[in-house]
């Protein structure tokens, strides 16, 4: 896990209508966090259903349904993709999408690992 701690991160400044702050934030409430999060939240969740959703998303999701782990799963994309910047965490974020739509048909990471050990 170490190389996502070492991941490169930028600081961007935008500006936004007051309705977009107040939907951030309200989203912030909701999840407990900050409104920096929401906004991080808000643009994973926006670039991995709309602009990955063919190319990573598609393999990541594919991964999923076959069985695989979180890490498998990001073994797969990163072989496919070698310069996508995929972390266990968008791994994570496919599964948890995934289980929202089908809990009976997604296999959480822990059951896909244990499945593997069988």
């Amino acid at each position: 896990m170490a190389e996502e701690s070492e991941k490169k991160v930028r600081r961007l400044t935008v500006t936004l209508p007051e309705e977009y702050v107040a939907g951030l934030e309200d989203v912030a409430d909701d999840m407990n966090t900050s409104v920096s999060e929401a906004v991080r939240e808000a643009v994973a969740t926006f670039l991995m259903k709309h602009y990955w959703q063919d190319t990573i998303g598609k393999t990541a999701r594919e991964s999923i349904l076959s069985g695989a782990t979180n890490e498998d799963v990001l073994k797969v994309v990163r072989k496919k993709f070698p310069d996508a910047a995929t972390s266990m965490a968008s791994i994570a974020w496919y599964r948890s999408s995934l289980r929202r739509e089908s809990p009976d048909k997604v296999l959480t990471d822990r059951q896909a690992r244990a499945r593997g050990k069988r």
